[in-house]
């Protein structure tokens, strides 16, 4: 009887057989120290991309050794699509520059020294070359070092071979190096000055937007139900008005597509039109659906310019999805000129950006028949589920970012269970937080939420239960990057149509609820809001506005290394020229702009100790709830602090400390106590500035309320 060891079995994965004597026999199958093949561990995503892009290349072997080396070392998915995509590019190039044909032709002391020197492709920016010379060098050293340690030795000789050559060179040996990293610093900080101010209106507005598309699909619903009683004939025409902040009525119409076709019979093919009248094929009952079509808008009582529904213009310019298919080479340019004008541009002028792409069945995307027929109809047609569904998940996330700053990834991990979600009784009101694991961690750790976040996870979980059809929200498989810590299916809120979002889902919900908000950079650029921004954003605010010192804020973005705290929470341009005005005039409080110095841990166990005091998580403080999960950082001023969500139904205090301090300012006066003058000072401008964002809060509540009287038109 023969006993057969793993190690002589062929790999199981699905790519094995496209892989097959295309790629070095013993790469693909080299096993790991117990035996199992490494290809059956490997991610289809970059198994998929070196498929399509690599497997024919003369580096294939040595791309693949890269592959096989980080997936031994556990690297996430992400970090080794950006590798191999960035390595592979760039010999790509260089290989067609200078006429190589095999990976013994490319000498790094000289092809890739004249790239790095800019002697040819001079049109690479600083950043694409710095990138590029990073990343080939990391992944050299980590394929030579994993080589030499971690490979059988049998085989470490053979794999040398598969091994990048290492340059002689180094970044410090060049000067993009330092300027790429200073214009990547000086964009963040530039965008991060630009939304920093703006926090609360950005917040505030997504509400706004979020409430009118729930008006727009309370409307839809209704109609759709009238469409539905037997002497009720499609197009059913309806209005409602908008409440009076934004004063303008809107008109639409209802159709399904049987009736779609047969109201614009002269735009359709006889076969396509039989099939409508006799409801067959694609116009069956089981395949027929609602939509709209949005007519006009129009002013209620003055005569301002109408603005319509604050999307309208992305499908008036049919820039939703992938909207270069089947386009000509002239309205490719128009749409790219106009992404690039509203910002969406990024800096290649070549590219054509799809910003509201989100690569998911059912959010933002558009049917296939309103596709087809778009240009049929005298207005815009609409799908409503998929817009309602993206300005959802789009309200989640930036409560989310603006809230606690977390990062993209920890966003996707909330899921609907008692792990996740938890709640704590304080002052006999239940208090709520999300657990999640931060990059860098495999353990979870608490982020702490208001009630306003958990009102908007009820609104996704509602959601989702509808669109299912179900009591509970399904229990699906995590998809984004670091999926190998969650394997198991759970019930996450960011997922629809059966499957759990990954980032591009969010960037584009993101990117739709917030198009068209004014907001540039001090040079006039445009700046279009991602996630990594608000957090910047956030530590930016509660550092050098809110004063809650670095270590702390440190902790409440999760983050290990306070350096890169103070990277994030830089002042802004327009906080150093504040401060510098400021302290000429000496009419406000005096703001450090000196270099940030950290307390070593027994300076900070002490100051700790000492803001032991009956504030913290979920404790009530003037104007709203505080929510931090560590001792007071700011000495209980909470007054202005970031820790702080601020309350509506607490209004009033704040309007005590407005006339409280004007009474101490008096007296502090008379005393002749110019620094209590101004700290009172300081103390009313703080207590003014949260009652503005209370007055945003008070509106979109009040909005939330506000439920459309549609009219028919029969």
């Amino acid at each position: 009887m023969i006993t057969l060891t793993i190690s002589t079995l062929k790999p199981q994965s699905p790519f094995y057989e496209k892989l097959l004597n295309k790629v070095d026999n013993q790469l693909l199958h080299f096993c790991d120290a117990r035996g199992f093949f490494v290809l059956d561990k490997m991610d289809e995503r970059y198994l998929k991309y070196y498929i399509n892009n690599v497997i024919d290349k003369p580096w294939n072997n040595n791309l693949f050794l890269s592959m096989l080396v980080y997936r031994e070392k556990n690297v996430d998915v992400r970090t080794i699509m950006i590798v191999i995509t960035a390595i592979n590019t760039r010999l790509r190039d260089l290989f067609d520059c200078f006429r190589l044909i095999e990976m013994g032709d490319l000498n790094t002391e000289t092809h890739m020294y004249q790239y790095f020197k800019g002697s040819v492709f001079e049109e690479h920016t600083d950043g694409l070359k710095a990138s590029f010379l990073a990343t080939y060098r990391s992944c050299s050293y980590a394929t030579k070092k994993w080589v030499a340690n971690k490979c059988p030795k049998e085989q470490q000789g053979y794999f040398q071979q598969f091994i990048f050559q290492m340059p002689s060179y180094d970044s410090r040996d060049f000067t993009f190096t330092k300027s790429a990293k200073e214009h990547t610093r000086n964009t963040r900080k530039s965008e991060t000055d630009a939304i920093v101010p703006l926090l609360p209106q950005i917040r505030a507005e997504g509400h706004f937007r979020w409430n009118q598309i729930t008006r727009l699909r309370q409307a839809f619903l209704k109609a759709c139900e009238q469409g539905k009683m037997p002497n009720v004939m499609l197009p059913l025409e309806f209005h409602y008005n908008e409440p009076e902040r934004v004063g303008e009525r809107f008109y639409f119409r209802l159709w399904d597509k049987v009736a779609f076709v047969l109201n614009h019979q002269d735009k359709f093919n006889q076969q396509t039109i039989k099939a409508a009248n006799n409801r067959t094929g694609v116009y069956s009952e089981e395949k027929n659906y609602y939509f709209v079509e949005f007519i006009k808008a129009e002013r209620l009582e003055d005569n301002e310019e109408v603005e319509g529904p604050w999307f309208i213009e992305l499908f008036e310019k049919d820039v939703i999805g992938q909207w270069s298919q089947n386009a000509t080479d002239e309205e490719i340019k128009q749409k790219r000129e106009l992404l690039y004008s509203w910002g969406y541009g990024g800096d290649n002028s070549n590219s054509n950006p799809v910003p509201f792409y989100s690569i998911h069945k059912g959010i933002l995307s558009r049917n296939s028949f309103l596709s087809l027929h778009k240009d049929k109809a005298e207005g815009v047609l609409l799908d409503v589920e998929p817009m309602y569904a993206a300005a959802t998940f789009g309200l989640l996330a930036l409560d989310i970012c603006t809230t606690t700053g977390a990062r993209l990834n920890e966003l996707l991990q909330i899921n609907n269970t008692k792990e996740c979600i938890r709640t704590v009784k304080v002052d006999k009101k239940l208090r709520f937080a999300f657990y999640a694991i931060p990059k860098g961690r495999d353990e979870l750790e608490a982020f702490y939420i208001s009630e306003q976040t958990m009102r908007i996870l009820q609104s996704v979980g509602l959601m989702l239960k509808t669109h299912y059809g179900t009591e509970k929200i399904p229990s699906v498989k995590y998809r984004d990057d670091r999926k190998h810590l969650f394997p198991d299916a759970r019930p996450y809120f960011f997922q629809y149509h059966n499957n759990a979002l990954k980032n591009n889902a969010i960037y584009s919900s993101l990117r739709f609820l917030l198009h068209g908000q004014q907001m540039e950079t001090q040079e006039g650029k445009t700046v279009v809001v991602k996630t990594h921004l608000l957090r910047h954003a956030f530590a930016t605010d509660a550092v050098q506005r809110q004063k809650l010192p670095i270590d702390i804020v440190a902790k409440i973005l999760h983050q290990r290394d306070v350096g890169i705290t103070g990277y994030y929470s830089e002042p802004t341009p327009s906080q150093v020229a504040q401060s510098v005005s400021d302290l000429h005039d000496i009419i406000s409080d005096y703001i450090d702009i000196d270099e940030t110095v950290l307390r070593n841990p027994e300076e900070l166990e002490k100051e700790l100790e000492d803001y032991k005091e009956k504030v913290g998580v979920f404790n009530n403080v003037i104007g709203g709830t505080c929510v931090t999960n560590h001792v007071c950082p700011i000495k209980m001023a909470c007054l202005g602090c970031q820790a702080k969500i601020p309350q509506p139904e607490k209004k009033h205090e704040l309007l005590d400390v407005i006339e409280l301090s004007k009474d101490m300012e008096k007296r502090y006066s008379e005393m002749g106590l110019t620094i209590e003058v101004k700290k009172t000072k300081a103390m009313r401008k703080h207590a003014r500035t949260e009652l503005k964002e209370i007055e945003l809060i008070e509106k979109y509540r009040e909005e939330q309320e506000y439920e459309p009287d549609i009219q028919s038109e029969k």
